[in-house]
């Protein structure tokens, strides 16, 4: 019996029960249609993955022209990957971000109309992260008013792009602008590099598929090489940057920072999908963990013990739990972030939390798969193919350990510039010791994800005054350690940078010796947005929703509780806690994982998965795990079973036979 309305919270995660409604009835259309079905996915070949998804997004289409709803709304209830989600992720952001009005006059319709089918083709086979060191070159020629692009190198091979290999007729490829014999830097540049009716190459085009992946093999990753292709100088985006024709070149200040706007953008994405992603890896767990029974229990009656019920396994699982509600309210934060036009900000929140939320989300999907015991190595769990789908977001958009250290980039940025804003009065560390507590738990909920950079003498003279276990349940407490650990880790930071330039090393060596700590101060900062997110989301939610409150602080307390734990030597290392306060902390997430059980199931049952979208054997609504376990191995789905003796029998099992 859940502690709460399992509707009402649904209803909160969808945006209101209008959406939620929505959704249910988008989603019914969806899996009563039989081009959408799941049931046979993965014993498909992988061109019989790609052929499907597109058969699917053909009829996505259709749908969306017959029901009258946004092609976006309808594909966020088709729960398969489709080789053309980049159109709309990253081809159609980039037109808008990048081209000039009267360019994107002419391609936005195109594109809007399917006619125009794009990529995203700015990854190499040599460089990914560093964008700077990209090869293929863009050389203008005044003589006929176009822009050549070649591959010059091995190494200047477009590898990886999504939609590339098989799907898309243009692409936007970002090379060197070579102006001159002048190197202008990356841009970006619209090419068309398959005809439009008949599909094939176009002159001076190699294009394909890259091969098969760990997962998310819907997908038509692709390679491609220019040799000499010739494109109209008015392909080149312009809205922040301009080539004349003759040669003339002018660029905005800002030119860098959009070219890259729609890398920006799909880290954003990922932030927030990584708590649904989560919250269907959990599911899957949580409802198979609450079927299984598994071990005789203390009753001696021959019953057994139901697996959820076992503190190992709530251990591993209900952390998770607690951090896929943490992860989608930081993603409504983004969005809103998003909406306001911050670039930096953006950068700086988007770039360490893509990296924090993606390792934390793909760890987390193993771990569910592992408490699923052996079935959960089955396809048919449906947690092999959400893990190898999802794990590509570690790397994808930037690699999480190099993107990590521009969050940390940027920190210091702000952080100098806050020493320089800094007040003497500020400095006085008798001021700094009456004002730490005021000032620390007031700035949990006012100011910025970053104001500890402001007074970080305050943050970092806090101490933890917890005497019980029950005193960790604070979200003043909370949010004042991780304000704590992130004031303390950059400011040490600076500190080593700093000792390292005056003995005579290189800013870059010494940024490079101390990397990991770098990746410590990005983690811990986004810790900080996380846990300082979450708690201000229950206490909104509490003011209107008092009973759903009540368990999202459950989940917001183990969240919080359960991370410091889990980096508890940041927290002593940095004076926030003494030991016995760390044995406190242990027992206070101890307290909590039977308060988090009783709710386990509404919890993940209020995310709304349906049985189509989970497509496990082991994360069933109705609990029917067995049964349909053994239905995804009868020969309807499973080829292996089509013929009762198979041709390998014939082949090589009967000559095998040793005649005696």
């Amino acid at each position: 019996q859940a502690s709460f309305d399992v509707r009402k919270l649904t209803h909160l995660l969808d945006g209101g029960c209008e959406r939620t409604e929505q959704r249910e009835r988008l989603e019914r259309i969806i899996e009563a249609d039989p081009v959408f079905t799941n049931a046979d996915i993965y014993s498909l070949s992988r061109p019989e993955r790609y052929r499907r998804a597109m058969q699917k997004q053909r009829r996505l289409l259709e749908l969306s022209r017959e029901l009258q709803v946004p092609e976006t709304v309808l594909r966020a209830v088709v729960h398969d990957d489709l080789g053309t989600d980049l159109q709309h992720l990253m081809f159609l952001p980039n037109i808008r971000a990048t081209f000039s009005d009267e360019q994107q006059l002419y391609w936005l319709p195109k594109a809007e109309s399917w006619e125009v089918v794009g990529c995203y083709a700015q990854t190499e086979l040599g460089h990914g992260s560093n964008i700077r060191g990209l090869e293929t070159t863009a050389t203008y020629l005044p003589e006929s008013d176009e822009i050549e692009i070649h591959s010059p190198t091995t190494t200047s091979t477009k590898w990886w792009p999504g939609a590339l290999g098989k799907t898309a007729n243009h692409a936007i490829v970002y090379a060197r602008l070579l102006v001159g014999g002048h190197d202008l830097g990356i841009h970006n540049f619209m090419v068309q590099i398959r005809d439009s009716d008949t599909h094939r190459p176009l002159k001076g085009v190699v294009v394909g598929d890259i091969g098969p992946k760990i997962g998310y093999n819907n997908q038509d990753n692709g390679f491609l090489r220019f040799d000499h292709v010739r494109i109209p100088r008015t392909h080149m985006a312009m809205r922040y940057s301009t080539l004349h024709k003759g040669g003339e070149y002018a660029a905005a200040q800002m030119r860098a920072a959009a070219s890259y706007s729609s890398m920006t953008f799909v880290r954003v994405q990922i932030v927030m999908v990584s708590g649904n992603v989560l919250s269907r890896a959990c599911t899957i767990a949580v409802r198979y963990s609450a079927v299984r029974h598994q071990g005789m229990t203390a009753k001696q009656d021959g019953s057994e013990t139901q697996v959820l019920n076992y503190t190992m396994q709530q251990q591993r699982l209900l952390p998770l739990v607690a951090t896929s509600y943490a992860f989608h309210f930081a993603g409504a934060s983004m969005r809103d972030l998003l909406a306001s036009g911050d670039t930096e900000a953006l950068h700086v929140a988007s770039s360490g939390l893509k990296a924090l939320c993606s390792r934390i989300t793909s760890d987390g999907i193993e771990v569910c798969r592992r408490a699923c015991g052996g079935h959960g190595y089955l396809a048919a769990s449906g947690l092999p193919e959400l893990f190898g789908t999802y794990v590509q977001n570690v790397t994808v958009e930037g690699e999480n350990f190099m993107i990590a250290q521009q969050t940390a980039r940027g920190l210091l940025k702000l952080f100098q510039k806050a020493q320089i804003e800094e007040a003497p009065a500020q400095r006085d560390q008798a001021a700094i010791s009456a004002m730490a507590t005021a000032a620390v738990t007031t700035a949990t909920i006012d100011g910025t994800d970053a104001d500890y950079l402001f007074h970080a003498p305050m943050a970092t003279a806090a101490r933890c005054n917890a005497s019980v276990a029950g005193d960790f349940l604070s979200p003043d407490l909370q949010c004042e350690a991780y304000r704590h650990r992130a004031a303390w880790l950059v400011s040490d930071l600076k500190c080593k940078l700093e000792d390292a330039q005056r003995s005579g090393v290189a800013y870059q060596d010494a940024w490079n010796a101390i990397c990991p700590d770098i990746i410590r101060v990005s983690e811990a900062h986004c810790f900080y947005v996380l846990v300082r997110n979450f708690c201000s989301a229950v206490k909104r939610i509490g003011e209107e929703q008092p009973q759903l409150a009540s368990v999202l602080q459950n989940c917001c307390n183990l969240f919080s509780l359960w991370w410091m734990q889990e980096s508890l030597a940041d927290f002593l290392e940095g004076g926030y806690l003494d030991r016995v306060q760390a044995g406190l902390l242990r027992q206070a997430v101890s307290d909590l994982l039977p308060i988090l059980r009783a709710d386990a199931v509404p919890l993940v049952d209020a995310w709304g998965h349906s049985d189509h979208a989970l497509n496990s054997a082991l994360g069933r609504w109705d609990g029917q795990v067995y049964d349909a376990l053994l239905a995804s191995a009868q020969r309807e789905v499973n080829p292996m079973n089509r013929d009762l003796v198979d041709p390998a029998f014939e082949e090589s099992l009967k000559p095998m036979r040793c005649k005696l």
